[in-house]
């Protein structure tokens, strides 16, 4: 694990790292209950989680995005990485104690985006599965969606379509906002992408799936503040998305990028990583740097990311 913002000694480290290894074998193999697994799991937390009662984890799934938010009262899943990734994902969320999800946000019908979101609703109990509404004409026929949304019919989960200025409340004021899309603009899958953005106090996330150009003007058209600490990078890094001016509403201390090393989009774009130094942006990727996490305790931001 490496560190940012948030120094911590190394045997520390190497402790919590031996602990969250033995807890995963011995729960992988049946050896120890839910329970006890929890409390071995908290018994590693790093200095990012003791300090934070906010995490927000951008999970390396490679050229697809997974993010999970854990709050003081429920847990957030963001897209489910692509076709094959549900090991990698359910792996990850066991080992930081989540057994259940109060909200999966599927921010729109692409593969990189819902690929093992059928896997992850058939491991995890949801309360909660929110889709962006898209005209039929323009409503995917993939087999991928098809299979979505027959789990969606079988799950025993609330399905509800975004609603702008929806404010789902997390704990001990951290609410998560679903801001757009704005508006829809012929058949680009990418522009009907949910944006929310989640506040905690000083603190904020702004999530914005695959939107593009024309979606990121429909939403500072509409009013919507987008002013942030951690920006999402909107698809994947690409120069189709984070416009200057987004870039200067948005004003945030950092980015998170998604994305696989040596992917064949060429993600993040050069004109991407240009902008966000040219704003002062400090960026981390997870094909260089793991799975990314925030922390915050409702004022100050750490980041540590874990390969």
């Amino acid at each position: 694990m490496k560190a940012y913002n948030n120094p911590k000694g190394l045997l520390s480290v190497l402790l919590a790292i031996i602990i969250v290894f033995a807890a995963a074998v011995l729960y992988e193999n049946g050896i120890i209950n839910d329970e006890f697994y929890l409390k071995l799991i908290s018994a590693a937390k790093t200095e990012v989680s003791e300090s934070s009662e906010v995490e927000v984890h951008f999970i390396d799934v490679g050229q697809a995005e997974c993010i999970l938010i854990k709050a003081p009262e429920k847990t957030v899943l963001i897209d489910a990485g692509d076709i094959g990734c549900e090991k990698a994902i359910e792996r990850y969320l066991r080992m930081e104690g989540v057994f259940s999800i109060d909200l999966f946000i599927a921010t729109h019908p692409h593969s990189d985006h819902i690929g093992s979101a059928s896997e992850i609703l058939e491991k995890f109990p949801v309360s909660e599965v929110m889709i962006p509404e898209i005209p039929e004409e323009f409503l995917p026929t993939t087999s991928l969606f098809e299979k979505f949304l027959k789990t969606l019919d079988m799950k025993n989960c609330r399905v509800s379509y975004s609603e702008n200025g929806r404010k789902i409340e997390l704990g001990k004021g951290a609410v998560l906002e679903i801001l757009g899309p704005a508006g829809y603009s012929g058949d680009n899958l990418n522009n009907y992408s949910i944006i929310s953005k989640l506040t905690f106090g000083e603190t904020s996330f702004l999530f914005t799936g695959d939107a593009e150009k024309e979606a990121e003007e429909l939403l500072l058209s509409s009013g919507a503040d987008i002013s942030c600490t951690v920006l999402n990078a909107g698809h994947h890094g690409s120069s189709t998305s984070g416009s200057a001016g987004f870039l200067k509403a948005a004003s945030p201390e950092y980015a998170a990028i998604s994305c696989g090393f040596d992917n064949d989009y060429g993600h993040p774009h050069k004109e991407t990583l240009s902008a966000y130094k040219e704003f002062g942006i400090r960026y981390y990727r997870t094909d260089f740097d793991g799975s990314i996490i925030f922390g915050s305790d409702g004022k100050n931001i750490a980041v540590s990311t874990k390969d």
